[in-house]
């Protein structure tokens, strides 16, 4: 990179670092596409995944007393792991910005929707099992295809009226788990090199500072204006995914 490149960068990386700290998310929506510009897709994902992986893992501790809302997600979580795999194979046959697309599409609906929806604590049973386990088994599908659960877990976590914290430690433990899965892979397949790791902990500096901000700023938000936040985030998440999925077939 050049020193207007590196400068560039790092604005970038604060202001990912806080609204991943003011939401809980969104830190690699943020940061892959702007580093796919200078170094290509696959070491940009090289790149953010220590980050994201320590982000979360940060997030998860300190929201750690949240702990007892776990019990909601662990449907969500087993059906998310065990369809890792079947994205990963779809990857081989489909474009994943088919998917991208799909997803993007999906949370406009959701977001259009979504005073229709009950909330989930007010489901039976049955229809709770069937919304945790089918959401949790598109957002590990969509993990294995186009390394983007996020979304999905937004959309999820929101239909129920859990305090923001309980939403903000569940997403990053989620998030942690499958950072670390896509962190050992890269270990494994040799990709953390001296130079790369060098750039990585460079860019742990204004995305932690980014984030000490954010935890500041989530700290003003009260429970409606946070969720507020939440939905506005996640339609630009949304319109990111479809605007760049767009893009790449028009092009």
């Amino acid at each position: 990179m050049t020193a207007w490149q590196a400068g560039l960068a790092v604005a970038v990386f604060f202001v990912a670092g806080t609204v991943k700290g003011t939401i809980g998310f969104a830190l690699p929506l943020i940061g892959v596409p702007f580093l796919s510009i200078f170094i290509g897709p696959r070491d940009a994902v090289m790149m953010m995944s220590v980050p994201v992986f320590l982000t979360n893992l940060a997030q998860a501790w300190i929201d750690r007393r949240q702990w007892r809302y776990a019990k909601e997600i662990i449907l969500y979580t087993v059906a998310g792991v065990l369809a890792v795999p079947a994205g990963t194979m779809f990857l081989h046959w489909v474009d994943p910005e088919v998917a991208r697309l799909m997803l993007g599409l999906a949370v406009y609906f959701y977001l259009a929707a979504r005073g229709l929806f009950p909330p989930v604590e007010t489901l039976s049973r049955a229809g709770r099992v069937g919304i945790g386990g089918g959401l949790g088994a598109l957002a590990g599908f969509m993990t294995g295809v186009a390394s983007v659960p996020g979304p999905v877990n937004v959309v999820y976590f929101s239909m129920f009226s859990w305090p923001k914290e309980a939403f903000i430690f569940l997403m990053n433990a989620f998030n942690t788990l499958v950072a670390t899965s896509l962190v050992s892979s890269l270990a494994y397949q040799g990709s953390y090199t001296p130079r790369a790791l060098l750039w990585v902990a460079a860019s742990l500096v204004p995305i932690f500072s980014g984030m000490w901000l954010g935890l500041r700023l989530r700290g003003r938000l009260d429970h409606e204006l946070f969720y507020r936040v939440v939905r506005v985030a996640l339609f630009c998440v949304a319109t990111s995914l479809i605007v760049r999925s767009a893009w790449k077939f028009l092009v």
